[in-house]
């Protein structure tokens, strides 16, 4: 009898045993847990509260970081990828959870729980420079060499160096054709913001602009992989450490520094920091006159990859050592536009105008300056961007190209304005490539041609892995994960849809694209009420959100789902150019098309197009407009696009 298990003891045994089932979903939560169970969200709280002393959510979370701790252990993947397996919706956050659960970062276990014998391996700490070949699964499933890698180590850490040492000199020579055995030997880098230590805190403009240019230096270097600022910027002024950061970058080397700025004087110090082992490895100072600010980042970076021990070839040495422009004020006006350029909001964008116009009074051949003026022209009233701004904006990037036809920026934004303003989507995609020949790790140009293959193309399997080497390059950059959630929407996976904009979320709560897909992707499932808690959420972290917050709610009570669809039209079609209210065609079109107002929605669709409405370059494949595409008033608005029909069907993911 003492042997049998208490129903208590099955009961802890079936929750668990669902959990495990299910470890990789992210969505099974709570309400998964109880419907499987067939209890309700309170009784399962009590009894699991009673018998375990844990909330539900408790007991799922601490389960999830548990079976984490048994791979870590035992060296089954990367932390980042561990993250995934055990169901967190992002590496940041299971970072946060493991720290707090266990005490210390994902980052630190294999040396706290190292199984292999200091017999046969030098200690973490005792290492000068790591290997940093991983010995994931998925690694080994990449690299077709992996095999042979394991026999070899047998033989000895040296053997290996020098293979691949071998193939990564052969393929510089177009030797070798496997990408993946390159990407073996690739390093991983982030550098982090730079501290202005100027008396004049007005010049953090200039302290952001060093970072970026040796960020886009150290880029230029093939076997290395340098993070994006994006990514980086979530971790100024934390007190997380090396490990934890380099482990939530997924990134092998960390830099950061200082910097003054006095007069016609700059000094610069760098620090280079291990961040598999949190140690230091290198630092120097730089005490410079501003006139030699150019050969000054050229230096740091070239320092920066001899501590790496990476051979630069003559072309890299060439392209690290081109100059933007030789008129520093040119130079230092330019940054201070950049400062405000991704700001977004009206009087930053007019800021970052005056800039990048008097950059050029300085120098009229500044490609950067006048690419600068394009974006800004075109993010101002977006998506409704007027006729004047939009000319304007193709004015300046056809000026960018001619000056500097090798930059990838300049071709990314004219491959916007061709493709989302001027329909043109042959030109646009010949832009894009070439943005992404100039640079293939610019994670916007990416993004941007993943962008025109999935809306414009219908090749969602190729459109998505680029959008995917966009969150490879910026695994912080939320607009990937949002393309991808609409992807997956406009496929009809609302669950993969809502597993992506939770990535977004998790990045940035306040972010009111990925509330948006997240909201949508629960009305598909016919979810109303977890549609409205999802906008309620990011409606009320946001300024212009709350003050609608309570009339929308007030709506849904009376009036449900359709009635909130009824209400944000009549919101943006009779309180145009009121605060907080969204006036756009094209948005209106589409909540008229879900009201199944087609008439309507192709009326807003027409008033979209005459004021070419960016926007519209998605209409083909969006998921709002799939009962209307059959009407004849449809297809032949594709036809004015120059997006063809439906004959050949979208390519999606299997």
């Amino acid at each position: 009898m003492s042997n049998q298990p208490s129903l208590h003891d099955e009961f802890i045994r079936k929750v668990t045993d669902l959990i495990e089932a299910n470890l990789e979903n992210e969505q099974f939560g709570v309400n998964e847990l109880s419907e499987t169970l067939g209890v309700s969200r309170s009784q399962l709280h009590r009894k699991l509260n009673t018998l375990s002393g844990k909330s539900t959510s408790q007991f799922i979370r601490e389960h999830r970081l548990e079976k984490a701790m048994e791979m870590l252990q035992n060296n089954v993947a990367t932390a980042s990828e561990i993250a995934y397996r055990v169901g967190f919706s992002s590496p940041t956050y299971f970072n946060t959870r493991f720290s707090e659960y266990y005490g210390y970062p994902p980052g630190e276990v294999k040396y706290r729980n190292s199984k292999i014998s200091s017999d046969s391996i030098e200690k973490p700490s005792e290492l000068k420079e790591p290997l940093h070949i991983r010995k994931d699964s998925k690694a080994e499933n990449r690299n077709p060499f992996s095999r042979k890698n394991t026999i070899i180590a047998v033989f000895g850490g040296l053997f290996i160096i020098a293979f691949f040492y071998f193939i990564y000199n052969n393929s510089k020579e177009g030797d070798l054709t496997s990408s993946e055995a390159v990407e073996t030997l690739s390093k991983s880098i982030a550098v982090l913001p730079f501290k202005n230590l100027s008396d004049d805190n007005t010049n953090q403009y200039f302290a952001d602009g060093m970072r970026d240019d040796i960020i886009n230096q150290l880029s230029k270097i093939k076997s290395i992989s340098v993070k994006s600022r994006q990514s980086s910027d979530r971790y100024d002024g934390t007190n997380l450490s090396g490990l934890e950061i380099g482990d939530a970058l997924g990134v092998d080397y960390l830099v950061n520094g200082s910097v003054q700025k006095h007069e016609d004087r700059i000094k610069i110090i760098v620090h280079l920091i291990n961040a598999k082992s949190d140690t230091h490895l290198w630092s120097k100072d730089f005490n410079r006159e501003f006139q030699d600010i150019f050969n000054l980042e050229k230096e740091i970076s070239i320092d920066i990859a001899k501590e790496l021990n990476l051979v630069l070839s003559p072309d890299e040495l060439e392209q690290i050592g081109k100059i933007p422009t030789k008129n520093l004020d040119a130079y230092n006006l330019y940054l201070k536009g950049k400062h405000f350029l991704y700001n977004f909001d009206t009087e930053n964008l007019d800021i970052a105008e005056k800039y990048f116009k008097e950059s050029i009074v300085h120098d009229p051949e500044f490609a950067l300056a006048y690419s600068g003026l394009a974006e800004a022209f075109m993010f101002r009233n977006w998506p409704r961007t007027s006729e004047e701004d939009y000319l304007k904006a193709k004015e300046y990037a056809l000026k960018a190209i001619a000056l500097g036809s090798d930059l990838s920026e300049t071709h990314r934004v004219l491959g916007v304005i061709k493709g989302e303003y001027e329909r043109n989507w042959a030109e646009a995609e010949r832009e894009f490539k070439m943005a992404l020949e100039k640079d293939p790790k610019n994670a916007f140009a990416n993004l941007f041609y993943g962008r025109y293959l999935m809306y414009v193309k219908g090749d969602f399997n190729k459109g998505m892995s680029y959008a995917n080497k966009a969150i490879q390059i910026d695994p912080v950059f939320i607009y990937p994960y949002i393309t991808i959630a609409e992807g997956y929407i406009m496929m009809g996976d609302y669950e993969l849809a809502l597993k992506e904009a939770n990535k977004a979320k998790e990045i940035d709560k306040k972010d009111l694209w990925a509330s948006w897909v997240i909201f949508l992707a629960y009305v598909e499932q016919g979810r109303d009420d977890l549609a409205i808690e999802e906008l309620k959420r990011g409606w009320s972290l946001n300024f212009a959100g709350k003050a609608n917050l309570k009339p929308m709610l007030e709506v849904y009570g009376t009036s449900g789902i359709k009635g909130v669809f009824k209400w944000l039209n009549d919101m943006d079609i009779n309180h145009a150019g009121e605060a907080n209210v969204y006036h756009s065609a094209y948005w209106i079109a589409e909540k008229f098309a879900f009201l199944g107002e087609h008439d309507k929605a192709m009326e807003w669709l027409e008033i979209a197009y005459s004021r070419n409405n960016s926007e519209l370059f998605k209409i083909k494949y969006d998921h709002f407009f799939k009962g209307m595409r059959t009407k004849t008033e449809f297809l032949a608005l594709l036809k004015k696009l120059d997006l063809g029909d439906y004959s050949q069907p979208a390519t999606f993911k299997d």
